[in-house]
């Protein structure tokens, strides 16, 4: 029988909401891009999102595509410490330039930070342009004026059920439109702040287990020899020489301290990585 599934239901989002694939048996797939973009735009930039943030082999990477597909300067999510949630350190992960980030964590400047600071004493979404700055948070916000990074955002305050919180910032230098775009797409950013919220968690997680990074190409490579596949089967499946494949492994090798491939296999499914 041919199903329909009317554009933003339940079976709608059920059947199509972050999957990559057609529904074959739903009439509306043959124009299912233009249609969704046509009637609601907001639920097809949050299909974007989640098709970007769920397979993203990390959260900056995630922050990354939402950076592109938001059409933003800067994005930042940042995972609150709280000793009592299991937090010790805070997380974060960011698309400003490294020398800026290593001048904001030199200089301490998350205390003089009135993002951060708002973020921390609520749990609503705010625009930048809301909050009242001390002298302290003037000058903050000045130094990330003059280093070309923009002081229009908006950020939103995340709390799971198991009180751990964090906030996601979204910036921009122009200030034209900001408010209507950011209304546009504020409940694909509200479903995009908990996608990211729980990638973060894991990797939060794993640092403080000591678990190493493994690059994209390694973590496939480790992956697939779990599956049982050779050097060579690997090699066609993601278009490599043999040779490369190898090396893949041997760093994943190195990186999880392991003295065999077997080894760094079974290191890999123990920690959940793979």
């Amino acid at each position: 029988m041919i199903q329909e599934h009317p554009v933003g239901s339940a079976s709608f989002r059920r059947n199509h909401l972050g999957t990559g694939k057609r529904h074959t048996s739903c009439l509306r797939c043959a124009s299912l891009q233009t249609e969704v973009m046509k009637q609601n735009p907001a639920i097809w930039t949050q299909m974007t999102l989640t098709r970007a943030i769920l397979p993203a082999n990390s959260t900056a990477e995630a922050i990354q595509a939402i950076r592109k597909i938001l059409l933003v300067d800067h994005v930042t999510l940042h995972m609150l410490n709280n000793p009592t949630t299991g937090l010790d350190n805070p997380f974060v992960r960011t698309t400003y330039p490294e020398g800026w980030v290593s001048r904001y964590l030199l200089n301490n400047m998350a205390v003089t930070d009135p993002v951060l600071q708002r973020a921390q004493q609520g749990d609503t979404p705010f625009f930048w342009s809301e909050l009242i700055l001390n002298a302290d948070q003037i000058r903050t916000m000045e130094e990330f004026g003059r280093a070309g990074l923009g002081t229009v955002g908006y950020s939103l305050v995340h709390i799971d059920p198991h009180g751990r919180k964090s906030v996601l910032s979204i910036s921009r230098v122009e200030s034209r439109g900001w408010d209507e775009h950011i209304e546009a797409h504020v409940d694909s950013l509200e479903q995009a702040h908990m996608d990211l919220h729980v990638k973060a968690l894991a990797e939060a997680a794993a640092d403080a287990m000591g678990i190493p990074h493994l690059a994209p190409r390694e973590y496939e490579c480790l992956r697939f020899t779990a599956q049982g596949k050779t050097y060579s089967e690997i090699a066609i499946i993601l278009n490599l020489s043999e040779h490369t494949v190898r090396s893949y492994l041997k760093l994943a090798r190195v990186k999880l301290n392991c003295v065999s491939l077997a080894q760094a296999v079974a290191k890999a499914v123990r920690y959940k990585m793979i």
